[in-house]
């Protein structure tokens, strides 16, 4: 495993990457608190030094919270709240380094998750309790390279891999090549299922899924874009969040290309992932995961906006029960007929 994680660091190019983490908070600009974004702290407690920490997070079926660790080689699956350590986690399961990145790239698809190592590593099929089994058939020939989505349109999963981007179907494993000429960092997919969005030379494309055409190529800015995310619904609907390298995130408007700067601060901002559950986008740095979002009536590549979460269906049962009570003691008390 040393010599693996070894193989890694020299990978990644990062001289320093031992080296004692800064601190670094990333907070929203006046502008993104004027657009109504929010911004809270889901992990935080990475500081194993260098660049990277938990790359992306995936929705387990019974509704926690999986991610990974370079720093300690462990896959840690935590409750879907806010404000959490490493010590909050309900498991911490250790594995294997296994190619020349080892962190995990996770996918939120059909209700479940899947992952891969990046840099050649297998597509896995990940359990409740962390543990995972590779996916079976055609996909068994392909590896991944960095990143990838859940399809929310099709539950099949768009990953970059090293025969381009791919659209995997989970169930039986097989693969379709989108474009075999593309080989992205940040993988994201629009709610209708059409669109992949990548980070391409450092800058944001736009690719159908069905064709593979490239739709549209949106400046990075010189901000290193990577992981992306793209809002359904609300008065920014189908603008694109980008987590950046250098610290920053960005809210680019499809329209005009261009792009604002929503948050600020950061340490490294990386990949990107939905949290089904809540339709808030995950935003990871090297030593902590952030969850962003974008206000009432919208959601960053997740659910339907508009549409109740069941916590939120138990409420308004319950307050339809109370008015249904009410209603039957005024007409008790009025003396009208009681059905």
């Amino acid at each position: 495993m040393q010599r693996q994680f070894q193989i890694f660091c020299a990978l990644i190019g990062v001289a320093g990457v031992f080296a004692s983490p800064a601190h670094a908070t990333l907070a929203l600009t006046p502008a993104g608190t004027a657009d109504g974004f929010t911004l809270t702290p889901f992990v935080s407690g990475y500081n194993f030094g260098g660049n990277y920490g938990p790359l992306s997070q995936g929705i387990l079926p019974d509704g926690n919270v999986i991610t990974g660790s370079v720093g300690d080689a462990k896959i840690y699956i935590f409750p879907n709240a806010n404000g959490q350590t490493l010590g909050t986690a309900i498991s911490a399961t250790s594995y294997a380094f296994q190619t020349g990145n080892p962190n995990w790239a996770f996918a939120t698809a059909g209700g479940n998750v899947y992952g891969a190592q990046l840099f050649g590593g297998a597509y896995e099929s990940f359990s409740n309790t962390g543990s995972f089994t590779a996916l079976t058939g055609q996909v068994q020939n392909y590896a991944d390279y960095l990143g990838m989505w859940g399809d929310p349109a099709n539950g099949h999963i768009i990953a970059a891999s090293y025969s381009g981007l791919i659209d995997i179907n989970p169930v039986n494993g097989n693969v379709r090549v989108i474009n075999a000429g593309l080989f992205p960092d940040g993988v994201s997919v629009s709610l209708d299922g059409t669109t992949a969005y990548i980070e391409n030379g450092g800058n944001i494309q736009a690719v159908s899924i069905a064709t593979g055409a490239i739709l549209a190529t949106y400046s990075g800015n010189g901000h290193s874009p990577d992981g992306t995310g793209v809002i359904d619904g609300g008065k920014f609907n189908g603008f694109i969040v980008v987590n950046n390298n250098d610290g920053t995130v960005g809210l680019i408007d499809p329209s005009s290309g261009s792009e604002s700067i929503i948050a600020s601060g950061g340490s490294r901002g990386d990949f990107t992932s939905p949290n089904t559950a809540t339709g808030n986008l995950f935003l990871s740095q090297y030593e902590l995961v952030d969850t962003l979002g974008c206000g009432p009536g919208c959601s960053i590549g997740s659910v339907t906006p508009g549409v109740p979460e069941p916590a939120t269906w138990a409420m308004l049962l319950l307050g339809f029960a109370g008015l249904g009570y009410a209603g039957h003691r005024r007409a008790r008390k009025s003396g009208a007929a009681v059905a």
